[in-house]
């Protein structure tokens, strides 16, 4: 498969990848209209405070809107090296546009960005269950709607982060080895090179899965000399090029001015700025837990957070099924850790979701495309549960990882003798209508409101 007929959307395709084109339109139409008119403000300053003060979705940055508009970098470039890459051009443009128009395409750019991400997520998905697994059209549409059924995963679909970009990046990754498992290929230098070096340049943590499905698809001949050298450092000798050079043509100018302004502020008005920093660190050290080191790395691992209700409340909780108190409310300003929800049937439908996750990695484990997709799971595992990584709001992941458990219903389906299958696929019609309407709802309301 060439790299850019994958890009091509087949025939069989398109009834379901153009519905879900219309949902993740009118979705990101009602995120620019719940503050059109502060979002499209062609000012010449100010933008982190437009921003900020204005969007409020379950934590998401809004850093990339920040960006496009007035280059001011408030992302890790070293976890995220490709995205001020791409940001850069389109904040040139609209530059341009906001000194010509008086207008702030941001919002814009951004959207093209994330719907084209989305669109494309959907596609991948779908050629998985399809031709990695080997479903029927009707059910591969019916776990690829599943997906996207889950409210974090429909989230990212329609915020400015990078997490649903990393999602199509990640599927696929999927896609391309899981045919290369199927058919017994191998992946190439250069293919791995493509797959690292975009996947990794969105977000570091990503590089390790892309690396991890080299290794699944080649076996021990990942390790030659050619494969180790254009497949693996180069690319990472490339990003952290890139991510060095940003730093020093645009991120230490910029800390300079933001210093300089900070101390301008700091010396107008003293008390409230004092005051505005003690209620800030108050309020993060109430909703972080206790640091497992006092060192730069050490300081991201949570040691003290519960791993029993982040399970029950936000891994498998809030990532699938959106709570009802405190919707969309952001962990860093408006929401505890745990919330809990208001009907028993909440509980009930996790309880189902799981459980059938579990039967399902019996029917796939033994499948070599699936182990990897352990393997990736495995490596969230440890990064957020097991050290505590961003674990309270654990929930801005799930389109990291989500995907792992349609999929494993997908190896159920196929396993499974005829009535057995049926019942599975009634019971996952179900789930995914409800899942649908009660997170598409509670969306559409938080949006509205």
């Amino acid at each position: 498969m060439s790299l850019f007929n994958i890009f091509k959307v087949k025939k069989e395709e398109r009834l379901l990848a153009f519905c879900m084109l219309f949902v993740f339109i009118v979705f990101n139409a009602l995120v620019i209209a719940s503050h059109y008119h502060v979002y499209t403000m062609g000012a010449q300053g100010g933008f982190w405070s437009i921003f900020t003060k204005n969007f409020r979705m379950s934590g998401y940055d809004n850093w990339s809107w920040i960006t496009i508009s007035g280059m001011r970098i408030h992302f890790e470039t070293a976890r995220h090296p490709l995205y001020l890459t791409f940001l850069y051009p389109l904040y040139l443009l609209n530059s341009w546009l906001i000194q010509n128009v008086g207008y702030n395409f941001a919002v814009y750019f951004m959207a093209i960005i994330i719907i084209f991400s989305a669109f494309y997520a959907v596609v991948f998905m779908y050629r998985i269950f399809r031709e990695v697994i080997e479903l029927s059209q009707a059910d591969s549409t019916l776990l690829t709607l599943l997906l996207f059924s889950f409210g974090h995963v429909l989230v990212p679909s329609m915020v400015p982060d990078h997490f649903i970009i990393s999602l199509m990046l990640l599927s696929m990754t999927m896609y391309i080895t899981g045919m290369k498992i199927k058919k017994q290929r191998q992946l190439t230098a250069w293919q791995s090179f493509i797959l690292t070096f975009f996947t990794a340049g969105m977000a570091t943590s990503n590089g390790t899965k892309t690396l991890l499905a080299g290794l699944f698809t080649n076996g021990k001949r990942t390790f030659k000399w050619k494969f180790i050298t254009i497949g693996v450092i180069l690319p990472f000798l490339l990003l952290l090029g890139i991510q060095q050079s940003q730093y020093h043509l645009l991120e230490v100018p910029q800390q300079k001015v933001v210093h300089n302004i900070e101390q301008v502020n700091k010396k107008r008005d003293a008390k409230k700025v004092n005051e505005y920093k003690r209620q800030r660190d108050a309020w993060l050290r109430s909703h972080t837990g206790k640091a497992a080191y006092n060192s730069t790395i050490g300081r991201l691992m949570d040691v003290s957070t519960s791993r029993s209700e982040t399970l029950i409340e936000n891994f498998f909780g809030e990532s699938i099924q959106l709570h009802q108190q405190y919707l969309l409310k952001d962990v860093l300003w408006d929401r505890p850790i745990f919330v809990k929800y208001n009907w028993v049937l909440n509980y009930a439908i996790e309880a189902i979701i799981v459980l059938l996750f579990i039967i399902g990695i019996f029917f796939g484990y033994h499948k070599r495309f699936f182990q990897m997709l352990l393997a990736w799971f495995a490596c969230d595992i440890t990064l957020h549960l097991i050290l505590g990584f961003a674990i309270n709001e654990v929930y801005i992941m799930t389109a990291g990882w989500a995907f792992i458990i349609p999929i494993a219903y997908g190896y159920m389906l196929k396993g499974l003798s005829h009535k057995p299958q049926q019942l599975l696929r009634a019971l996952l019609l179900v789930l995914t209508a409800y899942l649908w309407i009660y997170n598409a709802g509670h969306i559409a309301r938080y949006l509205l409101s």
